[in-house]
């Protein structure tokens, strides 16, 4: 496909241009394209679709817009309805090459990196490729808050690669045929001075010294007129030169003479791959116009950090002609301490030819002559490995026209006016490519077996340090397959121990930053490799350490500096998964096993505790269960919302939780997680986990001999076996929940199962049965006198009777019911019963009425984040609406429940009210 917004938004694929209908489609389109392959949250693209009038149900809506885009690009490519997909936003997949801004930025990146290269000819094809892409305003006709600073960002980078163009005409004698695009550009942009002295240059250059007189004139005019003030130093010099018929107008500018031309840059790699947008960001430096740059380069030991200062540095080197100077700091080495300041200092001042004798023995005098002799000087300074912003402030240049880049496994937040660049491993793909580019054009095996390689990168987490390694013992076995090499490296999880060749080793470089941890960050780093989940907040590394949550979280954060954790979002925290194998390794040889025990078990009591309490809010009403052997403090959870959140931030942790517990044979926290987990996986949805859940929860209560926790068991997974369709093994497992029950004499037990298996019973078609089986529930609800278990006993019978055509009794059971749950702030028995009376009275053909119900139901459920049963209201919504005659109303709601069934795998219910789209439009 092909995907333009550098103009009017467009989209083309194989069976031509997509016709976008409505500014609002091309809105929500722009909004996934400037952040494509990227999540763009649900907040952000209510903004940039609705602008400052949002929907009231906003999600809503959006799922609706985001069903109409899907139908819009498939339009024009049949498979392309599978590139946007939903995580905690929307993400739209857009492959290389397909966006014109993508193509223009590389484009663009290309000719600046020809520019410092000297390939003056191939910068200027990519220059003009680069502006054969801009047809007009960027996002034409979109306007509103969310879009206007974008507009004007993309403007701004389209100026500035006009600008870097029209710099290479004037420097490659292309000033006479740039003079009337100059001309255009300056009327364009009156105040825009570099455009002003391109002009005045070409002008001269032409041999039309009056009109470059001139157009300083007019340059001083329009920026009185704009802003009220005169001409920049930049353009006042270049006026007095063109007085004086200075010579260095002529050709390009002349540098001044200094007395060194000291290149102490390492070898460049010659198989460099990846990090475009930090190359992007660091080429964008001019020694000419800056204030000295500083850039800190941070990063987690072995992600690349001097390949890039290095990379980075040779492409700069042209722009700084006076030096290009590298140290070693040493911040992090097994054979030296860090460099001291004064020692640094030293080998700087060297460098730059500054006699022993004239170098003082004071740290203060010492930096001030580094600053001094730096004056008027364009030089390159990288300095690698260092340990603290205190280790490099002395070492930084004082002068304008100079570049610091300086690279360290700490985060150097306190170094001030330095811009920090915090790298991340590779993306996958550039992985592959930094593999097959070790191995060397002459070697097949890569493109032989991409499924292998895929493997290999993925074991060594897309970490430069650990892919170079691999790939290194790779080109040295010519007998190996990378099929090989992907088994030894998985092979009984031994990537780290695979992962070395000659002197160079993945576990020694992250031994390095593991021993320069304080004690209490060493302990905290080893213990949190007993955490099962895929992330972890600062509560549960206090309970895991044994401290309070406030020095959990400042350690946590001390971790992140020196980037031994990873922070993806704001208060989680993560592994590298080679990070994780070393937590492990160390965990093993320096924490006692009892210390192991203790950690475990209070994981165990922090999540199990706090589910507990988080369900406890959502489900108030559902009598609970009693927790044994509970330890590790919880986390407070305020009120049913804080509850979704937890529930939502920690879901995969608390399965990874229940996993854990039954590798270590805790039967009881099996089960019992399983129940805590069932109140959130009803609501949300998540019924495939519940079954896996209770699966789970069955066997380890079999395990005790528990009939309690069995019958729970067996009722819970009829319900949800029921949910899926698998009416049979529903039945089974009610069956026996209720022998149980009965067996048990358990009356409690017994209504909740006679409820499900009226659910079952109806759906095996026979109504009768499922009102026989709702009707026991209701007698025992109120022989136990629950009013809020009477209230869904109500409900259930109310449903039953509607269903068998006796809607009389239904509307009065369910109006009875939402009483009961109304008295009670039952929300979820009201939403129920608020959907029931939908279909009542819709069935009774009273249409209206029924609309109403239902509007209430789903707008209760959406609140609640009960998406399984919001997407069936939204299906009987759609099939009142149509029976009413409105059936945009009817096309609206089937829109939105087929967003919500898509959400929850349910795809058998979104096909079906996809046939009653295609029905309904057919007719």
């Amino acid at each position: 496909m092909e995907f333009r917004i550098l103009g009017p938004i467009e989209v083309w694929g194989p069976a031509g241009q997509a016709r976008l209908p409505g500014a609002r489609q091309a809105a929500l389109l722009a909004a996934l394209l400037l952040q494509a392959n990227r999540v763009v949250s649900v907040d952000e693209l209510i903004e940039a679709a609705w602008g400052d009038r949002p929907p009231s149900a906003g999600a809503a809506a959006l799922q609706t817009a985001v069903f109409r885009l899907r139908g819009t690009l498939a339009g024009v490519q049949a498979d392309a309805d599978g590139r946007l997909s939903f995580t905690s936003g929307y993400r739209l997949r857009v492959e290389p090459g397909e966006l014109d801004l993508d193509v223009f930025r590389d484009r663009l990146r290309d000719a600046r990196a020809s520019v410092a290269a000297g390939r003056l000819a191939e910068a200027a094809a990519d220059f003009l490729a680069a502006a054969e892409l801009w047809r007009g305003t960027p996002l034409t006709g979109l306007s509103g808050g969310y879009f206007e600073p974008r507009v004007a960002g993309l403007t701004e980078d389209h100026l500035a690669a006009v600008e870097d163009r029209m710099d290479l005409e004037l420097n490659t004698g292309g000033h006479a045929r740039v003079v009337a695009d100059l001309r255009g550009l300056t009327s364009a942009h009156p105040i825009r001075e570099r455009l002003r002295v391109q002009l005045m240059l070409a002008l001269y250059r032409s041999g039309r010294q009056a009109e470059a007189l001139r157009a300083f004139q007019d340059a001083r005019a329009a920026l009185l007129a704009e802003v009220g003030v005169g001409p920049g130093p930049e353009l006042i010099e270049l006026h007095q030169a063109i007085l004086r018929g200075d010579p260095v107008l002529t050709g390009a500018p002349a540098r001044p003479e200094s007395p060194t031309r000291r290149d102490d840059l390492p070898r460049d790699l010659p198989d460099f791959a990846g990090r475009d947008a930090e190359l992007r960001r660091l080429l964008g430096v001019d020694p000419d116009r800056a204030a000295v740059v500083i850039e800190a380069i941070d990063g987690m030991a072995g992600v690349g950090k001097t390949a890039l200062a290095v990379h980075a540095a040779h492409l700069l080197a042209d722009r700084f002609p006076d030096a290009r100077l590298f140290v070693d700091l040493h911040g992090h080495s097994a054979e030296r301490a860090a460099t001291d300041p004064m020692a640094a200092l030293d080998l700087l001042l060297r460098a730059l030819g500054v006699p022993e004798q004239r170098i003082p023995q004071e740290l203060d005098a010492r930096s001030a002559l580094w600053r001094a002799e730096l004056a008027g000087r364009k030089v390159l300074v990288v300095l690698d490995n260092a340990a603290s912003a205190a280790q490099v402030r002395p070492l930084l240049p004082g002068a304008s026209g100079c570049l610091a880049l300086v690279t360290s496994r700490r985060r150097l937040a306190d170094l001030e006016s330095a811009a920090t660049l915090s790298l991340d491993v590779l993306p996958h793909e550039h992985a592959v490519a930094l593999f097959a580019g070790i191995l060397g054009d002459e070697d097949s095996r890569a493109a032989a077996e991409p499924a292998a390689v895929d493997e290999v990168v993925t074991v060594c987490g897309c970490l430069p340090l650990a892919i170079r390694i691999a790939a290194a013992r790779l080109r040295t076995r010519p007998t190996w397959t990378v099929r090989d090499l992907a088994d030894r490296l998985t092979r009984g999880h031994r990537g780290l121990a695979e992962l070395a060749t000659g002197d160079r080793s993945v576990t020694a470089a992250f031994a390095l930053s593991y021993g320069h941890l304080a004690d209490d960050e060493r302990r905290l780093f080893r213990l949190l490799a007993l955490h099962p989940g895929p992330d972890f907040d600062a509560h549960a590394a206090a309970a895991v350490a044994d401290v309070g949550v406030g020095e959990a979280d400042r350690l946590l954060e001390e971790l992140v500096d020196v980037h031994l954790l990873q922070q993806r979002t704001p208060g989680r925290y993560r592994f590298h998964d080679l990070l994780g194998q070393h937590a492990a390794k160390v965990l093993a040889q320096d924490e006692p096993e009892e210390d192991r025990a203790r950690a475990v078990e209070a994981l165990f009591g922090h999540y199990l505790g706090t589910a507990f309490d988080g369900d406890r809010l959502l489900a108030p009403h559902r009598p609970p269960i009693e927790l044994a052997g509970v330890v590790g403090p919880r986390r407070f959870l305020a009120d049913e919302d804080a509850a979704v959140r937890w529930f939502d931030a920690e879901y995969q942790c608390l399965l990874a939780t229940q996993r854990l517990a039954v590798a270590v044979g805790r039967h009881e926290l099996v089960w019992q997680l399983a129940w805590t987990l069932t109140g959130f996986q009803v609501r949300r949805g998540r019924i495939h986990d519940h079954v896996v859940a209770w699966d789970a929860g069955l066997a380890a209560a079999q395990r005790l001999g528990d009939r309690a926790g069995q019958t729970l068991a067996h009722r819970s997974l009829g319900r949800a076996r029921a949910q899926l369709g698998l009416l049979e093994e529903a039945r089974g497992h009610l069956e026996r929940a209720l022998a149980l029950a009965e067996a048990d004499g358990d009356l409690a037990q017994q209504a909740h199962v006679h409820n499900a298996l009226a659910v079952v019973w109806e759906r095996l078609g026979d109504g009768t049965v499922a009102l026989a089986h709702a009707t026991n529930a209701l007698r025992l609800f109120q022989e136990l006198d629950n009013p809020m278990w009477t209230a869904d006993g109500l409900n259930s019978v109310g449903w039953y009777a509607g269903r068998l055509g006796d809607h009389a009794r239904a509307r009065d059971c369910c109006e009875q019911a939402l009483a009961l749950h109304r008295q009670h702030r039952h929300r979820e028995g009201e939403a129920a019963t608020l959907d029931s009376l939908g279909y009542i009275e819709h069935a009774a053909g009273r249409h209206a009425a029924a609309i109403g119900h239902y509007d209430a139901a789903i707008a209760l459920f959406h609140e609640l984040g009960n998406a399984h049963y919001e997407a069936n209201a939204l299906d009987g919504l759609a099939e009142s609406h149509l029976a009413s005659g409105d059936t945009e109303g009817a096309r609206d709601a089937w829109l939105r429940a087929i967003g919500l069934y898509e959400s929850q795998d349910r795809r058998a219910d979104a096909d079906r009210v996809r046939q009653r789209l295609r029905e309904l439009d057919e007719h």
